[in-house]
């Protein structure tokens, strides 16, 4: 069958039906380009190839934003960062504090308790013995 290459555009011969690229370098080719603009958030290049100044503070300040919301959501969850930046993604909150109140409810997530605790350090042979600290969770 003769077919289209979906990048370059040249015409090839494939026996198989879902084939689109041409050759392999095409398809790794089509593969970063549309994954990396998706991943990045990078706008389409001009034709340097280049981002101004402001375009890359532009994006630096919007992931830093992003990453201490994340970071706010976890303190408040208990949830880890994969799921809570899923919920985030998605701009799903509410589904978010849903879930947790769930995984508190059947105990996956425990409540951090105001009180002191007495932990024991890793002493042993080399500093003649373990000490203990005590830990203020407030």
């Amino acid at each position: 069958m003769k077919k289209t290459c979906a990048y370059c555009g040249k015409e090839f011969e494939s026996r198989h039906v879902n084939t689109k690229y041409c050759s392999k370098n095409c398809s790794t080719l089509a593969y970063y380009y549309r994954y990396k603009t998706e991943r990045y958030n990078f706008k389409k290049p001009e034709a340097d190839g280049r981002l101004t100044k402001e375009e890359k503070e532009a994006i630096k300040t919007k992931r830093k934003n992003r990453r201490n919301a994340i970071y706010k959501l976890m303190r408040e969850t208990g949830i880890q960062y994969g799921e809570v930046s899923a919920f985030y993604d998605k701009n799903d909150i509410d589904g978010l504090y849903k879930k947790a109140r769930y995984l508190k409810s059947i105990g996956e997530i425990k409540e951090e308790t105001p009180e002191a605790r007495i932990v024991k350090s890793h002493g042993g042979k080399i500093t003649g013995g373990f000490d203990y600290f005590m830990i203020s969770t407030k």
